[in-house]
């Protein structure tokens, strides 16, 4: 019986269902149902053939933003990515989709739209920014990216040759007293996997045509030059775009839980559940340098850097560590010995941005602080929007473009007294 009782409560911590049946006789007889995720399973051939450009289509899921000229692209969880005409920020213009499986991240580098489709690097041409071209495609440039499975329940092994993994089935497996130990369930949760999940301080880059691209504060692309920095299952990966040709010059570990990257001045910084690092890539961009940490500061980490000063949000209460939520600033003056200067509660943080004496952080709706003294930041509050899901922020321009789960804002912050929101484009 105690062994009947150990597995009744093992496997149910790990979300897998046994049910216990006793004959007639004395003897207790086991069964188990496990309740599993299997792989839905694209061919090869149709994952990457190349979809034409569809009509603008009613977000649903928004994820990373990218600020492009008068454009935005925004990415629709999975699917692809939104073009927005924003020539007049009063009234944000729906212009063209782009179907793109898989997509999470974005970013521009000259004339080229940069994105992640699962495994794929896939790249367009926006000299027209309202008509991509799709013009090329790295094949697995990226390892173990597969969709959220949406639950706790565990996965089957995945067959790399049946093709792409574009999803999952729920399925019950019943076995007497045990699974059988050749079955292919994965029982280690898939720590290596990279999960197409939202996680994106806006990083800035000029393009040739002196057009400027921005990032928000959670993505897991930067560009420096002709380079283009991801980060992917622990690893950074750096691509030469040289030609409008892409290679993979590069390849480090970095650690299992680092979640974005900003680049700025010639540096790196990537945000980790457990604090930040600042890479060096003045010296040879191919191949960045490790200067830093700030450590240990646990949970999950975008970060947006000004000047000497790096501001780090810490959202506690969740998977990434600590139960609770902070804005923490940095001193970087030394980038070899940076310090924590200062840190602030924070209520539930997500993405955030800097401009000037600005800072902006989606924390229960959007709060505006002002920070012309970084060590008293997160005491002066100038603005607080609630009632708003935000998930990342870009300011440029004297505007604020924010990036939530009801939709897309943009604020003009010109007067700071007198803030106020320009137009909404509402998830549908």
């Amino acid at each position: 019986m105690k062994k009947l009782l150990y597995i009744f409560s093992m496997y149910l911590f790990v979300g897998i269902l046994p049910m216990l049946f006793t004959a007639c006789s004395d003897e207790v007889k086991t069964t188990v149902i496990y309740v599993i995720n299997e792989p839905v399973y694209m061919s090869f051939d149709e994952f990457r053939t190349a979809r034409p450009l569809q009509p603008a289509r009613a977000m649903e899921h928004p994820g990373k933003i990218c600020v492009y000229s008068n454009y935005f692209f925004i990415s629709e969880i999975d699917k692809g990515i939104h073009i927005i005409n924003n020539s007049n920020p009063e009234k944000p213009q729906p212009t063209a989709f782009i179907e793109l499986i898989g997509n999470i991240d974005i970013t521009v580098v000259g004339n080229m739209l940069y994105a992640d489709s699962y495994i794929d690097l896939v790249w367009f041409d926006i000299s027209n920014p309202a008509a991509p071209v799709e013009v090329g495609r790295l094949p697995d440039a990226f390892c173990n990216v597969l969709p959220a499975t949406g639950n706790n329940y565990l996965m089957t092994e995945i067959d790399n040759t049946k093709g792409v993994v574009v999803g999952w089935t729920v399925k019950s497996i019943t076995f007497d007293e045990e699974v059988p130990y050749s079955y292919p369930i994965r029982w280690d949760g898939c720590p290596t996997c990279m999960f197409a999940d939202m996680n994106n301080s806006w990083s800035l880059s000029a393009s040739s045509e002196g057009d400027v691209a921005l990032n928000g504060s959670m993505a897991r692309f930067a560009a420096y030059g002709d380079y283009l920095y991801v980060v992917n299952d622990g690893r950074l990966k750096v691509f030469n775009l040289f030609d409008s040709e892409v290679n993979n010059v590069h390849e480090q570990y970095l650690q299992w839980n680092v979640e974005s990257i900003f680049s700025y001045s010639e540096m790196l910084f990537f945000g980790t559940t457990t604090g930040m690092l600042i890479f060096d890539i003045v010296n040879d961009p191919g191949k960045p340098k490790y200067l830093s940490a700030v450590t240990p500061v646990l949970g999950c980490n975008p970060v947006v850097v000004q000047e000497n000063y790096a501001y780090v949000t810490v959202r506690g209460g969740n998977a990434c560590g600590q139960t609770e939520s902070q804005l923490n600033v940095v001193d970087f003056s030394n980038p070899v010995q940076p310090f924590m200067l200062e840190c602030f509660n924070m209520d539930n943080p997500y993405g955030l941005g800097i401009a000037g004496e600005l800072l902006f952080v989606c924390d229960e709706g959007l709060k505006i602080f002002d920070a012309s003294n970084p060590q008293r930041v997160g005491d002066n509050l100038l603005k607080h929007f609630n009632n708003i899901n935000g998930f990342d922020v870009i300011p440029y321009n004297n505007v604020l473009i924010l990036i939530g789960s009801d939709g897309l804002y943009q604020y003009d912050y010109s007067d700071t007294q007198n803030i106020r929101l320009l137009s909404v484009l509402r998830v549908q």
